[in-house]
């Protein structure tokens, strides 16, 4: 065997560099499993595994290394559950957005009485809204065009500045409930136009109905809910990327800002 080979210092370092690059694909992994597309289960689970490592081992060169590397198992186990933890909290973050977009759907759906009718969603595996899954297909497709992907794997590598390995996981509770409650502002505001027109048209017929009884309001008012919710939905449809957009370009700024920086 080559004198090389044989140095214990070699092996030290290998095995020092092969901990490492696990620690980031751990962190890489919790962000890409929840990233919406990139974790959904349309994506094959080979080419997710793939990604993460080539991801990781892009990266890995320009992560700082930690002072000391874990050479025991239960430290480095705790480690990974740290780092993994760390990922998730920024991929979630991605996610929420697309929530409120999704949130918005289902208010959209219960005013004009689509409600009703239920959709499989191949992503998530559960139902889902009419409005909502159109809302959510345009949404996710806005992450792609706006380069938000490749803007969350730089916020990653920054995340090493704000959260270095082995600090645990600096998470900011009073900035996480801010967060949820600012995404469910911005869904409702997103379906508000769709909600208020259609209030009107149920005021507007509650009093025609009391002035005028042989109205049949029932058969009346389904038809007309669902032509002028269609026609606002598409005009909703119209403003998403401008509604959307600032959302996505806040989104890595976001996360950092939870994790502390």
């Amino acid at each position: 065997m080559s004198p090389t080979l044989m140095n214990p210092a070699v092996w030290a370092l290998t095995g020092a560099k092969a901990a490492l690059w696990v620690l980031v694909l751990t962190r890489m992994t919790g962000l890409l499993a929840v990233f919406p597309v990139l974790g959904g289960e349309r994506m094959p689970l080979q080419l997710r595994a793939a990604l993460a490592a080539l991801m990781s081992t892009v990266i890995l060169p320009v992560v700082p290394v930690p002072t000391s590397i874990p050479s025991g198992l239960p430290e480095l186990v705790g480690l990974m559950a740290a780092e993994l933890a760390i990922g998730l909290l920024m991929g979630t973050v991605v996610a929420w957005i697309l929530e409120a977009v999704a949130f918005a759907g289902a208010l959209i759906d219960t005013q004009v009485g689509f409600s009703f009718v239920q959709l499989l969603d191949p992503a998530s595996a559960q139902s889902t809204s009419i409005s909502g899954s159109l809302l959510l297909q345009m949404a996710s497709l806005l992450i792609f065009v706006t380069g938000l992907h490749h803007q969350m794997i730089l916020a990653l590598v920054d995340s090493y500045r704000v959260a270095p390995m082995g600090q645990g996981v600096p998470l900011q509770v009073l900035g996480l409930v801010t967060l949820i409650g600012q995404l469910l502002a911005k869904g409702f505001q997103l379906a508000f136009p769709v909600l208020a027109i259609l209030f009107l048209l149920d005021l507007i017929l509650g009093i025609s109905g009391k002035f005028m009884p042989q109205l049949q309001l029932l058969q009346l008012s389904f038809p007309l809910k669902i032509a002028i919710g269609m026609v606002i939905l598409g005009l909703v449809l119209r403003e998403l990327s401008p509604w959307l957009n600032p959302l996505l370009q806040v989104a890595p700024r976001l996360t950092l800002k939870l994790l502390g920086g």
